[in-house]
């Protein structure tokens, strides 16, 4: 069994997708490094999560970020105050709501895409 699990994804810019995760999701920066070998990298994360998000870029190598309308970051609000709440909290951050590729997620959740193009669905249901 695994201790923890980081999501890492390159990105453009690395302060503006730091600032829509931070403020879209309520993540705090948890650790942070400079030029590892031209790697700069964010990590966003809470206090009792089981999992963080790795924002990195490289000056030397840049790489375009790809994914597909498929690659989601889901979250699960079983209460629907806080899901509408964490949903425009999503907005405010300057995530573009968008139609899901596969209507299942659209049913009971929202999906949001940040400026590379990631999707993030909230979904308003219990896992499990």
């Amino acid at each position: 069994m695994f201790s923890h699990m980081r999501i890492a994804k390159p990105v453009t810019n690395i302060e503006r997708s730091f600032l829509m995760y931070s403020q879209g999701l309520g993540l705090q920066k948890i650790a942070e490094f400079n030029d590892h070998d031209g790697f700069n990298g964010i990590m966003l994360g809470r206090e009792g999560l089981g999992w963080h998000i790795e924002l990195t870029h490289c000056e030397y190598h840049p790489v375009q970020p790809l994914h597909t309308e498929e690659d989601l970051l889901v979250l699960y609000y079983p209460d629907e105050k806080e899901w509408m709440h964490a949903c425009q909290k999503m907005t405010d951050a300057g995530f573009i709501m968008t139609k899901s590729f596969n209507p299942y997620w659209d049913v009971n959740g929202k999906t949001f895409v940040d400026v590379d193009g990631y999707r993030v669905v909230i979904q308003n249901k219990a896992w499990g």
